[in-house]
């Protein structure tokens, strides 16, 4: 009798475990965002997770682990226009990531079929921008934690449209966020003799 509870009691803890795994845990069963730009108060997780495996381009430029970490996977589609997209990772929840790691891919999810397009890796929240992009193409965003399993958690995810850049000869702005810059914008220099008056 004692031999039947226990296969039970292995199997219910067996199949308790495979349940936590996220269901995006790997690039061919990635969660979809819909299209740009998406932003919802969702939390997502990478606890439990595994690596992936996507071919001889598995370690992101930027990731500090081999193996691509715990890794979970996401979709996203290009509207028409825009074509600029930011992708921020903010770190949620009672438990939250820790080192989180973000890269952006284009392609299928099939041996090699992925390429990387940026990545980028940090201790809190993260952000890069994609500029662009092909209108109506999918794109994959790996989410993954540097370090010990311990780092895996929660966290929200969006693609919006990048903060506008202003120069400073535009004389104001009412908007509530963005970039500014003088008047040789985010590569060029500034002329000489210049005097402006900028008012937010």
């Amino acid at each position: 009798m004692k031999n039947p509870l226990l296969l039970l009691l292995l199997f219910c803890w067996a199949g308790g475990v495979l349940a936590q795994i996220p269901s995006n845990d790997d690039c061919t069963t990635p969660l979809s965002l819909g299209t740009a730009p998406v932003c919802t108060p969702t939390e997502y997780t990478n606890q439990n997770a595994t690596p992936s495996d996507i071919g001889s381009n598995n370690q992101p430029t930027c990731f500090s682990t081999s193996d691509g970490g715990p890794d979970v996977w996401f979709t996203f589609v290009c509207p028409p226009a825009p074509l600029d997209f930011r992708i921020e990772l903010k770190p949620a929840g009672a438990d939250p990531i820790l080192n989180p790691q973000l890269a952006v891919y284009r392609g299928d999810c099939s041996p090699d079929g992925l390429a990387e397009l940026d990545c980028v890796s940090g201790t809190g929240e993260l952000w890069l921008d994609v500029q662009g992009l092909t209108p109506g193409a999918v794109y994959f965003i790996r989410v993954s934690s540097a370090g010990a399993v311990a780092h895996t958690g929660g966290f929200n995810l969006c693609v919006n449209e990048p903060p506008p850049v202003l120069t400073i000869d535009q004389n104001g702005s009412t908007l509530c966020s963005g970039t500014l810059y003088d008047t040789g914008g985010p590569t060029g220099n500034y002329g000489p003799n210049e005097d402006h008056t900028f008012v937010i």
